[in-house]
């Protein structure tokens, strides 16, 4: 006899047939905080470790024998709520460590920067925005050739390549 059969509550209850639906669940989460893991790791965008997290709320609730109703709303809010609460603390303590961090695209407008590669009129160069982001640069005047050295303000990016004008010129000595 292949299934096991208890009487509880008046009720017959197939024991084989339980532990199989909750082997899959179980199974389904553990895949899943894995894989959202793995992909973090991956990527290290500090986004899938939380739905990793909520993953792991999903297989504590599995383990309890919770119905499948309450595992996912427990994986959603721990997912929502770690990413809400936790996600901007993580980020904020990494970026508190050692130094200027990156600033992207967004970031650098209104900065001011030093012309490190000439920028050829109507051409690209390069420049160093704070204390050592480089940047492929044009100038804001497509006639206009940049000395290196030259002290500029960044205005606008278009992708990687920050759109820039004179500030002032630095003296050689």
């Amino acid at each position: 006899m292949n299934e096991i059969w208890f009487r509880v509550y008046g009720r017959g209850v197939n024991l084989y047939q339980e532990a199989r639906d909750l082997d899959w669940e179980i199974i389904f989460w553990v895949a899943l905080a894995a894989l959202a893991f793995v992909g973090e790791l991956l990527t290290v965008s500090f986004f899938l470790l939380f739905f990793s997290l909520g993953a792991v709320v999903g297989l504590a609730a599995a383990l309890l024998g919770f119905g499948i109703t309450v595992q996912a709303v427990g994986f959603l809010l721990a997912s929502v709520l770690s990413m809400v609460i936790l996600r901007p603390a993580v980020l904020n303590r990494l970026s508190l460590r050692g130094g200027e961090g990156y600033l992207g695209h967004r970031g650098i407008t209104g900065s001011s920067a030093v012309v490190t590669e000439e920028i050829e009129a109507g051409g690209k160069g390069m420049v160093r925005v704070g204390s050592g982001e480089f940047w492929t640069a044009r100038s804001l005047h497509p006639d206009e050739k940049i000395e290196p050295g030259t002290r500029v303000r960044v205005l606008d990016t278009d992708g990687l390549t920050a759109l820039v004008d004179i500030v002032e010129k630095e003296e050689k000595t």
